[in-house]
């Protein structure tokens, strides 16, 4: 990654000159380079051209966060960790629990005018169960279904109607829908929990009961499964395996061969850029007579840099993603929640971009909870887990009856182990 101040350093020192700072390079890790890599790239290029004293080495790859978290947890083990790791959610408690995320009160206290700029409430989605910030905020992102408008115009669908239950969205995937010649009208599952999530709680499902035991065996999970494994038979949903799953979705979609596609909003970048159709974007929709529950999906940096200078160089660099220019920036590229009142509100950063932009505002008011993780390294297994079983049952290898009752006893032999 090129800078154009270390560059003018190495010429003065070249002419005898003395550059007057000593340089201190972090390392930083992220996957879903496809998802928003670009506004990543453009953020710690921003702040490395602008600072002299600090080098970033941005490691980004495509790798799921799934992946990038093992990556990492076996890094750790190794006694080689980045300084710092974009993780989600559903990985969050993972690395926390691993000993080695650092906190990064003491690096926001040091900057008190970007505190008080934070949304507190936001902020405390990234903090751990002993009360201390462990991630520095990228973004928050809500579930919200995307629309090919043409195609939709096209079978006498109106994209500013768009389809807000399950029926609804059947009965628009139906239309849609030719799979002798590989058109799907909808794709709205994950090889994660994310979106399960959010269809079962609308469906007045949830994980645990409020004593923490497991209760997957509920009548919300059940719905969700049986009315995917329904669109799957019915030839209007692709069933992808979990392998697979990352390499496909966004493609499917570009190529115009889905119609309807139900995924996280922070999946804008990588389906709008260059794309030859006109999109749009809609809150998700969910069981019949539900309850609108999206579950969120917090999304940050845990800094790991052990040694003084490095945290020092760490802190400023994750800064940078929450100041009010690059929320700003971020908010845009990725239609995602703004952790900074200040880009929320003002003029010259986003107030007018929302006036302009009211499907980004309706995705983003959705009733929202935290995205529910199991403790400690405990997700990591249940999410790969839960993919595989959702996969079965999707495809017709097992009922959904088997599936509720697999993915039931192995949440109580998780949770009993944690």
């Amino acid at each position: 990654m090129r800078n154009i101040l270390r560059s003018v350093a190495a010429i003065a020192l070249t002419l005898g000159a003395t550059p007057g700072f000593a340089e201190t390079t972090i390392t930083i890790v992220s996957g879903q380079e496809k998802q928003s890599g670009d506004i990543l790239r453009e953020v710690f290029e921003g702040f490395d051209a602008a600072n002299a004293d600090v080098a970033i080495n941005f490691q980004l790859d495509n790798k799921s966060d799934l992946e990038t978290a093992q990556m990492v947890l076996a890094d750790i083990v190794a006694g080689s960790p980045p300084d710092a790791v974009r993780v989600t959610g559903a990985i969050f408690s993972t690395i926390v629990n691993s000993g080695r995320a650092q906190p990064l009160d003491a690096c926001l206290d040091r900057q008190p005018e970007l505190m008080a700029e934070l949304d507190q409430g936001l902020l405390d989605n990234f903090r751990g169960a002993d009360g201390n910030l462990y991630a520095m905020p990228f973004y928050t992102t809500l579930p919200s279904l995307y629309i090919n408008v043409p195609a939709f115009k096209a079978v006498g669908l109106d994209p500013n109607n768009p389809p807000s239950t399950w029926s609804e969205l059947e009965a628009a995937a139906a239309k849609l829908s030719d799979k002798d010649n590989g058109q799907y009208g909808i794709l709205m599952y994950m090889p994660n929990t994310y979106l399960f999530e959010a269809q079962m709680e609308s469906a007045g499902g949830s994980w645990v009961d409020g004593e923490g035991n497991p209760t997957f065996n509920n009548p919300g999970a059940i719905a969700s499964l049986e009315y995917m494994r329904g669109l799957v038979e019915k030839g209007y949903m692709p069933a992808i395996a979990p392998s697979a799953f990352w390499g496909q979705f966004v493609s499917i979609f570009r190529s115009g061969d889905l119609k309807m596609l139900v995924s996280s909003s922070s999946s804008f970048p990588s389906l709008s850029s260059g794309l030859n159709f006109e999109m749009t974007m809609v809150p998700m929709p969910i069981a019949d007579n539900g309850s609108m529950m999206a579950n969120a999906s917090a999304n940050g940096f845990v800094m790991m840099a052990t040694d003084p200078e490095k945290q020092k160089a760490t802190c400023a660099a994750l800064s940078s993603l929450v100041t009010a220019e690059n929320v700003t920036k971020i908010v845009k590229a990725t239609a995602t929640v703004p952790h900074n009142i200040k880009a929320a509100t003002s003029d010259e950063h986003l107030a007018s971009f929302y006036t302009e932009s009211p499907a980004f505002v309706a995705v983003n008011a959705q009733n929202s909870d935290a995205w529910y993780a199991m403790p400690g390294r405990q997700n990591n297994e249940f999410q790969s887990v839960f993919a595989d079983i959702q996969f079965q049952v999707l495809s017709g290898d097992i009922s959904v009856e088997e599936g509720v009752q697999k993915m039931q006893d192995i949440m109580v032999e998780l949770l009993a182990d944690g």
